[in-house]
């Protein structure tokens, strides 16, 4: 067995602050799978586990905050984590959760400037990503962000260009192409994952950005 902090000793590991500063989730990534190896060799317990990662919970958060990411945009996302950490019992969700708490923290530290000086647009900019493996009900994010449908559609499509349904169709779109070569779900499993109604659904939208279908994607192994 390795020697080991008997917490996460990537608490003592500076190197994911630098991570963090230069945005390169996909290196975080790297880094958290070999560490779940490591915690599957070591035979981890799920108990200790949640313990960390509802730490790392707090860590992420304040790491975001550091690189100028404004707090009202993470507390959904900080709760969400915090309530569904507690409630998984095996060492193989709270690791895919981990890999989901990663994208949804880099998601915010990425495009939380994507709307420099719209506040609110960027406060529907996170409701999307939060909510990036939902069906996007208009009238529910009008209410999370206090604002009339039509208001805040205009307010977005004058913002970044496009609807929000368009937007939010290509956040899904990118968030497949990361499974597609980072994961082993099948098609149909991303699709259902990233909520859409059906396979078919998912393979249009899919081509209609990328130009090429879901499996030649994964067939190129695109990085």
């Amino acid at each position: 067995m390795r020697e080991i902090f008997v917490s996460d000793d990537y608490f003592f590991n500076l190197e994911v602050s630098l991570i963090m500063e230069t945005r390169d989730k996909e290196k975080l990534l790297q880094l958290v799978k070999q560490k779940h190896s490591w915690e599957i060799q070591d035979n981890l317990s799920a108990s200790t586990k949640r313990n960390d990662l509802l730490i790392w919970n707090v860590l992420y958060t304040r790491e975001i905050i550091k690189n100028g990411v404004s707090k009202q945009y993470l507390h959904p996302v900080y709760n969400k984590y915090y309530k569904s950490i507690q409630l998984l019992s095996s060492l193989a969700e709270l690791q895919d959760i981990e890999c989901k708490m990663i994208h949804s923290y880099f998601d915010i530290l990425t495009h939380s400037l994507e709307a420099a000086g719209h506040t609110m647009v960027n406060k529907m900019i996170s409701y999307l990503y939060l909510h990036i493996e939902d069906k996007i009900v208009l009238s529910d994010m009008a209410a999370a962000v206090n604002l009339s449908i039509g208001y805040m559609c205009q307010c977005f499509k004058e913002a970044l260009g496009m609807s929000i349904m368009n937007y939010n169709k290509k956040i899904k779109i990118e968030r497949a192409q990361i499974l597609l070569t980072g994961t082993d779900y099948s098609i149909l499993e991303i699709a259902t994952l990233l909520g859409f109604c059906d396979q078919s659904n998912f393979c249009k939208a899919f081509k209609q950005i990328t130009g090429m279908s879901p499996s030649k994607y994964r067939s190129l192994d695109i990085k």
